[in-house]
């Protein structure tokens, strides 16, 4: 059995139980599986995803039609994998095959009567404009109520290291990020935030941006000193300086300067418009 308590695999022997009583607490998703079922395997871990992060109001069973083969006769269950919703003791909805994570979360939001996922955009619209305007012990005050209370939303964390990036508490980011999940180390917001706080730590200390400019002048084809200005630049939030030095020395140092652009992406994310400005122009000098 899972040790979850939103997530449990039973046989028919618990099926009033843990599906027609406990419906009446919350919703029950009923997943109906087979170990041999492919599509099975990618369905199941999406529904254990959203389940999760449902705040309690949905909980997940699990039933291996191959061991409980008079539960799935009765439902007429004729294809897997295939998920009924349950609340106050009956069926309420259904549907068969793999659908992607936001149909399971409108399905649930249906079955449920009401929505599971807040809708926090203009709580990041108000944290963006702080940022945005160099507020950044406001944004983190905010973003540290946030977090006490939403611990699923991963952009909330990408920009809580950013904002103590930006007031160069590095010991703290650093401590925070460790803190985190695997789960929200992996979200690609959170990894470039964290890029970005080590570009920024590195350039914490050394050469001033005065002294690498000069030294650049004295040593132009230098690739470290180009490399060490362009993360002084990117430090400094000088983007379009830092991304036009690593296109004008791209010929000629191409793979050192590749791997800078990228991590500059990484740090920056897909979605930002500096990315995709500065992707589109490296991309033209590239093949050109």
């Amino acid at each position: 059995m899972n040790e979850n308590l939103n997530i449990l695999e039973i046989n028919e022997a618990d099926f009033e139980e843990k599906v027609i009583k406990d419906s009446s607490a919350a919703l029950i998703l009923v997943d109906f599986w087979a170990p041999w079922c492919g599509p099975c395997k990618q369905l199941t871990p999406l529904l254990e995803k959203v389940v999760n992060g449902a705040g309690g109001k949905v909980k997940l069973v699990k039933i291996n039609i191959d061991e409980n083969q008079q539960i799935a006769a009765q439902l007429r269950i004729q294809s897997i994998p295939a998920v009924f919703s349950f609340k106050d003791g009956q069926p309420v909805n259904a549907f068969q095959g793999v659908i992607p994570e936001k149909k399971i979360i409108e399905f649930i939001e249906k079955s449920l009567g009401e929505k599971i996922e807040e809708d926090h955009t203009e709580f990041y619209e108000s944290v963006k404009s702080l940022i945005a305007n160099n507020e950044y012990n406001e944004a983190k005050n905010l973003l540290e109520n946030f977090l006490a209370k939403n611990s699923k939303e991963f952009e909330s964390f990408a920009l809580y290291i950013n904002c103590l990036s930006e007031l160069n508490q590095f010991e703290e980011a650093d401590d925070f990020y460790k803190s985190l999940s695997k789960e929200v180390l992996e979200n690609n917001k959170v990894k470039g935030a964290i890029k970005k706080l080590s570009i920024k730590k590195k350039n914490s200390k050394g050469p001033n941006l005065e002294e690498l400019i000069n030294k650049l002048k004295n040593n132009p084809s230098d690739i470290n000193i180009i490399l060490d200005l362009g993360d002084k630049y990117f430090a400094s939030d000088m983007i379009d300086e830092a991304f036009n030095l690593l296109l004008q020395n791209y010929k000629n140092h191409k793979e050192k300067i590749k791997i800078k652009f990228i991590e500059f992406f990484s740090a920056l994310g897909n979605d930002h418009l500096k990315t995709i400005e500065y992707r589109k122009k490296f991309s033209s000098i590239m093949f050109s």
